[in-house]
């Protein structure tokens, strides 16, 4: 945030079971659809009009399905490595869509279900570790991503508050062709970024027109590749900052302008 323009209003949103904000009830299995009406809630709160979304990862996808469901409202959509619209499902996959979506869950229901009082303890300094090595993150953003993340359970310790619910997150099975009509139809000014080493993993593979200016017919989306891991913005936001900037404050002029410095 302190990289970007001074003159917008910026609100970190926490999901349901993430951060600070209250789960979703206990047993429930925790779908995308649940966390599109959660922007709404912030949305109404606000009386916002209009606003710009930015997302990283899933929440990428949380913003796509939400301008679907909501149009008119946002006005520009910034993307950071959305690779969690891997919920892409071509049909000869259906089988492993529903084992990861449903089975999944209900074989581990029990971990995903458990009471606060329950869940590990580690000290904080275990607890940093983890951070970095589950996300790369340098130590000063894991400590920082720890003060929301994690609450005092006694005698030194801390406990995760992250719902693991989302580990098994239902997505909608969508077909390749399906999700590209979808969201290459969309009118509003888009911005992706990409890390380049997710694309080297391949996971862009079911969604390559993400990789393309070209394949959205309303000439309104730009793609940028950035050298970096799936949480570059975090370790790395120097790297994305001018590109997000110039396009909040000019748009596709700015962006452009930016690409041939």
């Amino acid at each position: 945030m302190k990289l970007l323009p001074k003159k917008y209003y910026y609100i970190g949103m926490e999901l349901p079971g993430n951060g600070r904000s209250d789960p979703m009830p206990p047993g429930l299995m925790v779908s995308l659809y649940d966390l599109v009406y959660s922007i709404q809630v912030v949305v109404k709160h606000f009386r916002w009009d209009t606003f710009i979304f930015m997302g990283h990862s899933m929440g990428c996808s949380v913003g796509y399905i939400y301008n679907i469901s909501y149009p008119g409202k946002m006005s520009k959509l910034i993307q950071l490595d959305p690779i969690s619209i891997g919920f892409v499902t071509p049909v000869e996959k259906f089988s492993y869509w529903y084992k990861i979506s449903f089975k999944a869950y209900f074989d581990n229901y029990d971990r995903y279900n458990v009471k606060k009082d329950d869940r590990p303890k580690y000290t904080r300094e275990e607890a940093v570790s983890k951070l970095i090595k589950r996300r790369g993150f340098t130590e000063e953003a894991a400590e920082e991503t720890l003060a929301r993340t994690s609450e005092p359970a006694g005698h030194g310790y801390v406990r995760f508050t992250f719902d693991d619910r989302f580990e098994a997150m239902t997505y909608p099975p969508v077909s390749p062709d399906y999700i590209k009509k979808l969201l290459t139809n969309m009118k509003i000014p888009i911005l992706t970024i990409l890390a380049d080493e997710s694309i080297k993993k391949g996971r862009y593979r079911e969604t390559q027109f993400l990789l393309d200016d070209k394949s959205f017919p309303n000439n309104n989306y730009r793609v940028r590749e950035v050298v970096g891991h799936h949480d570059l913005h975090v370790v790395y936001p120097e790297r994305i900052a001018s590109f997000v900037s110039q396009f909040i404050l000019y748009g596709f002029e700015g962006l452009d302008r930016k690409s041939k410095l």
